[in-house]
């Protein structure tokens, strides 16, 4: 044997005897691996830490949050006395899922709004009944090595009903946990969002009249919505906006009554919140405009837009078209054809439904180029090889314009290939044609196919320019067309 490889044999040797000596500690699955061997909570508060390296997932355990995990473990508490819970668990690595399930072992059933991820808010809380047995489990898709877990009771919302709602001032900003919310018996249900239960309640009381907006600070944010009245027997909704929805709520407050303000989500949504209230903005109005470089011929939608940075559009109000006419404000398309060329503001005075109101203008210019081709003269009849004259009229009554006229003539192949091109300047005028002279010398294709078909086509140059009616720019023509006379006699 070579003498390097002795060494390394030896070494082999060495470490798999070290493996295999009694009384080395390998780490086994924690205890709670599996639901029939859940860690009894027997009193709270309670606190445990464990080493889930070896922890393993049963094939019945369930999928939490509709995510796939690699391991599981298990915790039952069984409520003495109606509380509201918390279960907050924590990691050296990334925090688990945990989610609280009632029933048995293959029929285990979610307590609603109790799967939670490391980010919504990290903890799960749940209005435990006295006598019943919860199921809590924590897992993860990652491997970890320590984890924590803490079971509490937890206060509910000092706002929870409306009537301890929090007194609120514009501007303010006030947060909140709607973990710890519920709806009490009877509460009023929003209009946009009916299934948001989880919920508290603000009270504000203007000091002055002015439009106030109440505006969720996170994307996925809960509801609001706004009444006015006397709570609770006599509440009016004012504005909603359901969670998600990234808008503000926004209302008018008249000095002397009393606003109600619910900031509410469902159960599986609920989640920590951040509402600001500030007096809403100033409306900045404008028209928008469809084509944007319109001709008399055209139709001009015209939109209204309250240039509203909290998204309210216009409910009334007035869009004047700056020839004379206007159009109220309905909801439904303004169209209007102006009659001339011209530079028109288009002026709006709008008012949204929370009362703000404001005015703006856009100016819109109306400018018509046209060119017709009026008179396509071709020769009725022809003999190969003659020369004749064609034709082509042009008219303008709109700008001066240079026009490039182009003559085709159809092909065997059935396409139309250019024989002649002229450009002119063509003033604009009621009673006047420009004629663009054409020549063309008739060949013996054209015989054997018995006429000459023609297509001319007007065009601006620069070409950038866009002709109002492009259908009168075209024109057809043909000419009949014979062999020379005496041809092929001898």
């Amino acid at each position: 044997m070579k003498p390097f490889v002795r060494p390394l044999l030896a070494g082999l040797a060495a470490v798999t005897a070290a493996l295999l000596v009694p009384g080395v500690a390998h780490a086994a699955a924690p205890s709670n691996d599996d639901f029939g061997s859940a860690t009894a909570v027997t009193a709270l508060p309670f606190k445990a830490t464990q080493d889930v390296r070896e922890a393993t997932k049963a094939p019945d355990d369930p999928t939490p949050c509709n995510t796939y995990t690699t391991w599981t473990v298990w915790y039952d508490f069984t409520a003495p006395a109606d509380a509201l819970v918390r279960v907050t668990p924590t990691s050296t690595g990334t925090r688990p899922f945990v989610a609280v399930y009632t029933g048995d072992r293959g029929a285990l059933t979610q307590v609603p709004g109790t799967c939670r991820t490391w980010d919504s808010p990290g903890y799960a809380t749940f209005r435990a009944t006295a006598g019943t047995t919860y199921h809590v489990m924590l897992s993860q898709q990652y491997n970890q090595t320590d984890l924590g877990v803490e079971f509490t009771t937890v206060p509910p919302a000092p706002n929870d009903d409306i009537a301890a709602a929090a007194a609120v001032s514009v501007p303010g900003q006030y947060a909140g946990d709607l973990t710890v919310a519920s709806a009490e018996p009877g509460e009023a249900g929003p209009s946009c969002d009916p299934a948001a239960d989880r919920s508290v309640w603000f009270r504000f009381a203007p000091d002055r009249t002015r439009s106030v907006s109440a505006l969720a600070m996170y994307d996925w944010g809960p509801g609001i919505t706004v009444y006015r009245g006397t709570a609770p027997g006599s509440l009016s909704e004012v504005d909603c906006v359901a969670s998600g929805d990234r808008r503000a709520a926004v209302f008018t407050a008249v000095a002397g009554q009393t606003y109600w303000l619910r900031v509410a989500d469902d159960a599986e949504a609920a989640s920590l919140f951040d509402v600001r209230l500030e007096t809403a903005p100033p409306l900045s109005p404008f028209v928008g405009t469809y084509p944007n470089n319109p001709t008399v011929y055209t139709d001009v939608t015209l939109v209204p837009y309250s240039g509203d940075s909290l998204q309210r559009d216009f409910v009334s109000g007035e869009v004047r078209f700056g020839d004379g006419g206007s159009a109220p404000i309905t909801g439904a398309p303004i169209v209007h054809r102006y009659a001339a060329d011209g530079d028109y503001r288009v002026e709006v005075t709008g008012t949204t439904a929370d009362g703000r109101s404001g005015s703006g203008f856009t100016t819109l210019k109306v400018d018509t180029h046209d060119v017709a081709l009026s008179d396509f003269v071709v020769p009725a009849k022809a003999r190969v090889d003659d020369t004749k004259a064609i034709k082509v009229s042009v008219a303008n009554t709109r700008h001066d314009e240079t026009v490039v006229v182009t003559l085709s003539k159809l092909t065997e192949q059935g396409y139309y290939q250019q024989v002649g091109q002229l450009k002119q300047w063509v003033p604009a005028a009621a009673d006047r044609k420009v004629v663009f002279p054409f020549a063309y010398t008739y060949t013996a294709a054209d015989a054997a196919a018995g006429k000459a078909s023609f297509q001319v086509v007007a065009r601006f140059d620069p070409d950038y320019s866009e002709d109002a009616r492009p259908e009168d720019n075209r024109l057809l023509g043909s000419t009949a067309v014979r062999a020379k006379s005496g041809a092929g006699m001898s």
